[in-house]
């Protein structure tokens, strides 16, 4: 859709362009803001429709890519492996797994992950501006929002990534508890006969017996047998903690379960070689995991509490609510018109007016939520200023060109979010939720639109803006106890969050414009209004989190004299 409205807008302006004459500068305000302040009692009502898409972001520290290489949005989501990294409560697992398997190299992982991310966002600002004096204006704008974040997310993409999947046995599956049971009973059977023959053994006259002294004569080797069998079988980090407990185990076939069938097959062997046959012939091992991680596992390892993530599902997410208000006022510092209409219609030479605007923006909008990793929201969530300069050259009567300087300062505030350790460890279980003290980092813009009057209706706009947002500031310091972690105590530093929200932007873009402003004038029209359309799109960026943004936005502008002359 955006290309089709380029490409027509495009034709338009040529048409236009070839088959119309010139006229004079001020007739067609153009595309963009400027430094025009509403004469006293003049009424203005702007209604803008603006549609932003972006699927990659300029990024920083991605190994394998150049700083400020594009990359697709969800590449942070994107893992060949999903291990102790992402999950450090499977740092257990994986030890204990480790030991059972005899392999101190083995590492665990449920997979990989791919996830595509395309972000929508539709804003509607409805912008009312009021002359109070000829020289001063007030505004208020308020917008109402649409966010979509689009996700595709699929897991173990060729089907045999993974080692560990859930565990049957606590999803209540009658075999695997059974197969369990009974091999553990069999172990404790083995490993409690033994002893007693070894005890049985230990004193005349029965140490003088034949069976007994072939049993003392191996005792060293029976002894670690039982302490070797009893630590494989039993305990925290043994088989029976392991698969009754994790909610992870070894998957059926994988290097680790057949490992551990090996040594199950290596301890019957060995206790057969002492005459104790309790561990039957049939018995293969603990009850492994059937099948890999799917789609649906992986959305309930981030929802359900008992794997620790406890937030909402990767899906795709919607967002319809107010934005941030901007309340302010403008004031005209100079104008080389003068009150002078005839002046501004029918331009000649070199002039120029220069303007000032602030404005206090409201925490109206909507944040994203702490327990969604993909949404977007409709605001900031923070009161800020804003200071702005215009300054318009006019040089004839077909060019102008609009010069414009802002700059916002958020207040500080507290906000929810999960303090993680680096920029792309976005998996954050719930424990590193915290309220953390957030200082939004100022913003400097220039902007310049040049603007080329085609006759009495129509102006074509160029546009470049230019963005640098400075670092965020976050502060607070959490303490967070083993017995939450599921691992070790660890101390949370909420500076984390400044990584990366240093970002700088440079867009270009253009447009058409038409006014009846010059009609009304002569009194061919009841109603002054002028539309236009802006196509903008970022060019370069920086920072690491700065998206490449693709925008349309069309605007209608409908003009009242309240009170006044």
């Amino acid at each position: 859709m955006r290309r089709r409205l380029v490409s027509l807008s495009t034709v338009a302006l040529a048409f236009i362009a070839v088959f119309t004459p010139p006229a004079s500068a001020q007739r067609v305000l153009g595309v963009g803001d400027d430094a025009l302040v509403l004469p006293r009692g003049v009424f203005r009502l702007r209604t803008i429709g603006q549609w932003t898409a972006f699927n990659e972001r300029y990024g920083m520290d991605t190994p394998g890519r150049p700083d400020g290489a594009l990359e697709p949005l969800g590449i942070d989501f994107t893992l060949d492996s999903i291990g102790v990294k992402q999950f450090p409560n499977l740092a257990s697992l994986q030890a204990g797994l480790q030991l059972l398997t005899g392999n101190p190299n083995w590492y665990a992982t449920l997979g990989n992950t791919q996830v595509t991310l395309r972000d929508r966002i539709a804003a509607y600002p409805f912008v009312f501006d009021l002359g109070v004096t000829n020289r001063f204006s007030i505004a208020v704008l308020v917008p109402y929002v649409k966010t979509h974040s689009s996700v595709g997310f699929n897991v173990n993409t060729r089907g045999n990534q993974g080692n560990l999947g859930f565990n049957p046995a606590l999803g209540g599956i009658t075999a695997a508890v059974t197969q369990n049971t009974n091999m553990f009973t069999q172990f404790s059977t083995a490993a409690a006969t033994l002893q007693g023959s070894l005890d049985a053994c230990a004193n005349p006259p029965a140490s003088l017996t034949p069976q007994c002294m072939a049993l003392n004569a191996n005792r060293a080797n029976a002894v670690s047998l039982i302490a070797n069998s009893t630590a494989f079988a039993g305990g925290t980090v043994g088989a029976a903690g392991v698969y009754t407990t994790s909610p992870f185990v070894p998957i059926a076939g994988t290097d680790a379960q057949l490992a551990i069938e090996a040594r199950v097959a290596a301890f019957r062997a060995l206790y057969n070689q002492f005459g104790v046959t309790s561990i039957a012939a049939g018995t293969t091992g603990p009850f492994a995991s059937q099948s890999r991680l799917t789609l649906p596992n992986a959305q309930t390892i981030l929802t359900q509490p008992a794997f620790g993530i406890v937030a909402d599902p990767l899906t795709s997410t919607t967002h319809s609510h107010l934005g941030d208000i901007d309340i302010g006022g403008k004031f005209l510092l100079y104008d080389s018109f003068g009150d002078s209409s005839t002046a501004r219609l029918s331009p000649q030479g070199l002039n120029f007016r220069t303007a000032v605007a602030g404005l206090i923006r409201l925490p109206t909008g909507q944040v994203e939520s702490a327990n969604n990793f993909v949404d977007v929201g409709t605001g900031r969530g923070v009161t800020a200023l804003e200071g702005r300069w215009f300054g318009d050259l006019l040089v004839g009567s077909r060019f102008w060109q609009t010069f414009i300087l802002r700059f916002n300062k958020p207040f500080s505030d507290k906000q929810e979010m999960r303090i993680i350790d680096l920029p792309n460890q976005e998996l954050a279980p719930l424990y590193r939720r915290q309220t953390v003290d957030r200082s939004l980092g100022s913003a400097f813009e220039f902007e310049t639109t040049p603007r080329i009057v085609i006759n009495d209706f129509f102006s074509v706009s160029g546009q470049y803006l230019y963005r640098h947002k400075n670092q965020d500031h976050y502060k607070g310091t959490f303490i967070i106890p083993a017995a939450t972690t599921g691992f070790a105590d660890i101390t949370l530093d909420a500076s984390t969050l400044d990584l990366e929200t240093e970002t700088k932007e440079h867009r270009l873009g253009g447009g058409i414009a038409f006014s009846n402003y010059y009609a009304f004038t002569q009194g061919k029209a009841k109603v002054p209004f002028d539309v236009q359309y802006l196509h903008w799109q970022t060019t370069k960026g920086w920072g690491g989190n700065q998206p490449k943004f693709f925008t349309d936005q069309i605007q209608i502008r409908l003009y009242a004299r309240i009170f006044g002359k």
